[in-house]
């Protein structure tokens, strides 16, 4: 019985809590203290935008390359592998497309966020430094040295919990950089994908997603470069060494296709994607937003207020705090409410009984005599 009565209390609570006759009437009664956490909001709003360092946003649009010279796919011998080689070639390729045709794509897509791509830009000169530029000294092309108090006591504290303690960035730091700012966004509908870098420069963000693209692109045909040559020496010393003449037309088909293979990998300018749409990052920032950032603040505002009002005890020094905000003083300016015993509140003294025209309220006036 006990429990069902907490239970009950509880869900009053609740309810009263949640009431909107309630809300309302704590809204006319502390308006004060909400226009005070809106202005502040609004205030510390404003500061962190301005304060903020703006981020820019890089977009590029890429799609899978085509580089087959048989048209249409008939190497694969299958009808939906046919259609999906049609689909390919006219580049409205959605489900057709990605039906085993697009491994090269899927391949450079991974790579663009892979400890492989990032070993190979930790190799440029100016990449590091132009990603982690807080820690770079471009006076002296170096890294900065920490010696100071604050930083040798971090890297104390690390090294007793066994964390790595770096003088510069390495690749892990860049990896970690691209799970952060790099996104890779594969659409449902066509075989593209939308590949997005924040940074704090519109220019550089540009210029380094085009950097990052080309460099994935770059690793594929290199891979393939090394495989097709490979295959080329091989099949060059079986038709060398060959006895039997009736094989070597077979084998000489075979080196024609890894030759115009070879072909493709040294002409083409990108061999595993095709850049749809050229990196471009627009003069407006992304983050910070002062409409989003506006809103959330005046939501923080909103609900710091509804916890003060619904969460302050009834008595102490919070309760007369949040009183002050109450609106105006009209518990001292209104008449108090009426009660059973008194019908219409005094608003004078009473007078006094030794008043001449003090009028006794048990004993009648004596009706005077005739003269």
């Amino acid at each position: 019985m006990s429990d069902l009565l907490e239970d009950d209390t509880s869900q009053a609570s609740l309810g009263q809590m949640l009431s909107i006759s309630k809300l309302w009437s704590d809204l006319r009664t502390y308006y004060l203290l909400l226009v005070l956490l809106v202005a502040l909001a609004l205030a510390l709003a404003f500061l962190f935008v301005a304060v903020k360092q703006p981020v820019y946003t890089a977009t590029a649009v890429v799609g899978p390359a085509d580089n087959s010279d048989q048209p249409f796919g008939q190497d694969l011998g299958s009808a939906v592998s046919g259609l999906g080689g049609i689909a390919k070639h006219l580049h409205v390729g959605g489900a057709l497309g990605q039906q085993g045709l697009d491994d090269k794509f899927d391949e450079y897509s991974s790579l663009l966020t892979s400890n492989r791509l990032a070993q190979v830009l930790i190799r440029k000169n100016r990449f590091l430094p132009e990603i982690f530029s807080d820690a770079w000294d471009p006076v002296h092309r170096t890294w900065l040295s920490h010696d100071d108090v604050i930083h040798r006591s971090i890297d104390d504290l690390k090294s007793l919990l066994h964390r790595p303690v770096k003088a510069a960035p390495d690749q892990d730091d860049l990896v970690k950089y691209f799970k952060d700012n790099l996104i890779v966004d594969p659409s449902l509908d066509t075989s593209f994908a939308t590949v997005s870098l924040r940074f704090r420069d519109p220019g550089a963000a540009e210029r380094l997603l085009g950097i990052i693209l080309l460099e994935a692109d770059n690793i594929i045909r290199q891979d393939k470069r090394r495989d097709v040559s490979a295959r080329i020496a091989f099949l060059n010393t079986a038709l060398e060494h060959l006895s039997l003449a009736d094989q070597k037309p077979q084998l000489i088909d075979i080196l024609s296709d890894q030759e115009q293979e070879m072909m493709m990998i040294e002409s083409d300018h990108r061999y595993a994607s095709t850049l749809i749409d050229t990196p471009h990052a627009s003069l407006k920032p992304s983050s910070p937003s002062p409409v989003s950032d506006t809103v959330v603040a005046l939501a923080l505002a909103a609900i710091a207020w509804l916890g003060i009002v619904r969460l302050t005890p009834a008595t102490g020094r919070r309760r007369r705090i949040l009183a002050a905000f109450a609106r105006g003083s009209r518990s001292r300016s209104e008449p108090p409410p009426l009660t059973a015993g008194n019908s219409f509140p005094e608003t004078f003294p009473p007078r006094s009984p030794n008043s001449p025209t003090a009028v006794s309220p048990r004993s009648p006036a004596r009706p005077r005599r005739p003269a």
